[in-house]
């Protein structure tokens, strides 16, 4: 079996994770009446952006090893399953759900863009490989 190095993509669903909460403080809509932050713009999406990139981080610094509530969850699959929810939801936001006269800012594209990191960097791409010691 050749051992697999999942280093990197530790690094991206951390990364990610911290871009995805730093964004909930910048600019993402700006209009007459100021800018709103990712905080002040939606009220349930921004708490669940920042259960996804805590997770993310967490998955980053200890693995993804640690099981979470059963020990065949991990927190890798939970990193994974929130930023792909994050990243869909984001586009959703963007696309179709933006308030009217709003210009979208930086915070809302980095937001997204640290959303699929999460989902890319906590993936497991090994079955889709068929490289020896994947999962079946």
């Amino acid at each position: 079996m050749t051992p697999t190095n999942h280093g990197f993509g530790r690094l991206i669903c951390g990364t990610g994770g911290a871009l995805l909460i730093v964004s909930l403080f910048l600019p993402w809509a700006g209009g007459a009446g100021g800018d709103l932050s990712g905080w002040e713009l939606w009220t349930m999406a921004d708490v669940f952006l920042l259960i996804a990139g805590l997770v993310a981080i967490g998955m980053a610094l200890t693995g993804g090893r640690v099981g979470v509530f059963r020990p065949d969850l991990s927190l890798s699959a939970a990193a994974d399953l929130l930023g792909l929810v994050a990243t869909v939801l984001l586009a959703w936001l963007v696309i179709f759900d933006f308030p009217d006269g709003a210009s979208r800012e930086i915070g809302v594209f980095l937001a997204l863009i640290g959303a699929m990191a999460v989902a890319g960097g906590a993936g497991d791409y090994a079955p889709l490989r068929a490289r020896p010691g994947s999962r079946n």
